[in-house]
């Protein structure tokens, strides 16, 4: 049986209110270094170079579609991030980021363990903020995807687990299995012809 995935991507119309952004940004550093810095180059070039960069930058994620989450019955994978099996997963949380008094939703996923889990440089930069290494940020989809998206992770960790190792044998327990093999009485077969 072919294993089934869900991609859930960056909400377009969203990527496009960062593009216009960046464009206004790139408008008001040329305004600004001209009409304060008209005898100072190199603070105009760096504006000029840093706001085209991130114009190109934003442009490129908004013509090329992002997943910003994959989501399989063997674990998720966020963004282009290393798969985390859902046996690995300990709890998901909603939690809310408030930045300039703007609400952004958020899922922190918090693993049992990240020893030997390969971390990108992002999941490093996040992993001491609000956000955590593991986070799916729900403010960057559309509302319908955030809500399914919670949903069908709260689906995966829900599940049961496919076997659970048996409890490891004590003194008691071996004690208690002697006693039971004891007590309970063997049936009698009957000699074969």
């Amino acid at each position: 049986m072919a294993e089934t995935s869900q991609t859930f991507y960056y909400s377009r119309r969203k990527l496009g209110i960062y593009l216009l952004f960046n464009l206004g940004l790139l408008a008001l550093a040329i305004l600004f270094t001209w009409s304060i810095f008209p005898d100072y180059q190199p603070i105009y070039y760096f504006a000029l170079i840093a706001c085209t960069l991130s114009i190109l930058s934003s442009l490129f994620v908004f013509l090329v579609r992002m997943p910003l989450a994959v989501i399989s019955s063997a674990g998720i994978k966020i963004d282009h991030n290393q798969l985390l099996k859902w046996s690995q997963v300990k709890s998901v949380e909603r939690d809310v980021f408030k930045h300039f008094g703007i609400e952004r939703l958020f899922l922190r996923i918090t693993p049992q363990k990240i020893a030997g889990y390969k971390m990108s440089f992002m999941q490093k930069l996040t992993g001491n903020s609000q956000f955590g290494p593991f986070s799916i940020p729900l403010y960057a989809m559309s509302d319908k995807n955030a809500k399914q998206i919670e949903k069908l992770i709260r689906s995966h960790l829900t599940k049961p687990a496919v076997k659970s190792k048996p409890a490891p044998k004590t003194k008691t327990t071996v004690k208690k299995a002697a006693l039971k093999k004891k007590t309970t009485p063997k049936k009698k077969t009957l000699p074969k012809k």
